[in-house]
């Protein structure tokens, strides 16, 4: 594990920069970015990075400069793609609810197409087009209907959900969009939610996606390539396992179909840390409690998903240990990381980092109980370098 190795850097970095402080490993970074096109060599995909994960610029910058694309939800996001480097030919737009103002600079910048995801968008694609004078590539995300067996808030592919459509819908938006002279259909698309451990949910999508697009090709609708969406999962704490069972599915359609993945959580969830200074201790009837400087407005994910993230203390810690919960100073009951963790007690002031935070950390961030969002930092060989400043009252207040 990167921490471990690094715990020096990493606590120089926190008395530099104070606390709570997002740290990020380039290293790790990139030996996730290196899985990905190891596991699928000698398939014709490209890798679109989905920004949700994580925005920040720097990182972006150097997942961009190893030729994956962008997967975006936003037109901040799409804003962010392009100043980060990604080529607007290798940036796919996906979102249930894009606004015309979002379909338009899409349009405009010319990227590499726009996920539908409802006939309304469609037919306010064709309109957005014709005013625009542009064609629009589109694919249509399909919703198969498979239980990715997943937390229902990140399960996007069962019926149901808000995502996509059946597959009798997208044949007919598919037939619709074949008489209008601005849309041009060039993929079919599906995401079966995140934190996916088995390839079964992938084989029984690809599978259904492989019958529908037969018979879009028996009416001469011929789609140039296929998208299997993202999800890979990483188990907190530990890096993500090798997605090459999900490429060994696609492998044998290699020859007919170019794909499109769109990785996230599992590029940059292990790559980052989130570090903390132990606040106060305190007993409320059995139970300790630690309470520390960051908050769930810093990182939501164990109060919004019920994820548990390990806690290392970087300051040492030496005694008997106890059953504690790890906590912060919002407001709130569901402000905590931990609960019933068995650790020593830490001191105050005691350096402690929550694995696992490098995707949907910041980017969920907030400023709720107004409190400034943390800085950001990058771990190179060469030292720390600052990737983002710690927000300051004036600027949300």
């Amino acid at each position: 594990m990167w921490v471990n190795k690094n715990k020096k850097k990493i606590l120089r970095a926190v008395e530099k920069f104070g606390t709570p402080l997002y740290i990020y490993s380039e290293e790790n970074l990139l030996k996730q970015i290196a899985e990905y096109k190891k596991a699928f060599r000698g398939i014709d995909v490209l890798f679109c990075y989905a920004l949700k994960a994580n925005s920040n610029r720097h990182l972006c910058s150097l997942i961009a400069g190893r030729g994956f694309g962008a997967d975006v939800v936003s037109g901040g996001e799409l804003r962010a793609a392009l100043s980060s480097g990604f080529r607007p030919e290798k940036i796919i737009f996906s979102g249930v609810g894009k606004t015309e103002e979002e379909l338009a600079l899409a349009l405009r910048k010319n990227i590499f197409f726009i996920n539908v995801e409802s006939f309304e968008e469609l037919e306010k694609l064709d309109e957005t087009a014709s005013r625009l004078g542009k064609r629009a590539d589109f694919s249509i995300r399909i919703n198969p209907d498979v239980d990715p067996h997943t937390h229902n808030y990140i399960a996007t592919g069962k019926s149901g959900s808000k995502f996509g459509v059946d597959f009798e819908e997208a044949s007919r938006m598919y037939s619709w969009a074949r008489k209008r002279v601005r849309l041009n259909a060039v993929s079919a698309h599906f995401h079966l939610g995140s934190q996916l451990f088995s390839p079964v949910p992938y084989r029984k999508a690809f599978k259904k996606l492989l019958k529908f697009v037969s018979s879009l090709e028996k009416s001469g609708i011929n789609l140039k390539s296929l998208d299997i969406g993202g999800g890979w999962g990483v188990k907190e704490g530990l890096d993500m396992g090798s997605p090459a069972v999900i490429a060994e599915i696609i492998r044998p359609y290699a020859g007919k179909y170019s794909f499109i993945m769109e990785p996230g959580r599992s590029v940059t969830a292990s790559s980052g840390i989130l570090a903390a200074r132990a606040l106060y201790r305190k007993t409320s009837g059995k139970r300790n409690i630690v309470i520390l400087d960051a908050a769930m407005n810093d990182f939501i994910r164990p109060s919004l998903y019920g994820a548990s993230h390990p806690v290392l203390n970087l300051s040492g810690g030496k005694g008997k240990k106890v059953r504690a919960d790890i906590a912060g100073p919002v407001c709130e009951s569901g402000d905590f990381f931990l609960k019933d963790f068995k650790t020593v007690l830490p001191e105050r002031g005691d350096v402690l980092v929550i694995l696992s935070a490098g995707a949907y950390g910041y980017s969920m961030s907030s400023n709720y109980n107004l409190r400034p969002k943390p800085a950001e930092v990058l771990l190179k060989k060469s030292g720390v370098r600052l990737i983002r400043k710690r927000q300051s009252y004036p600027e949300i207040i």
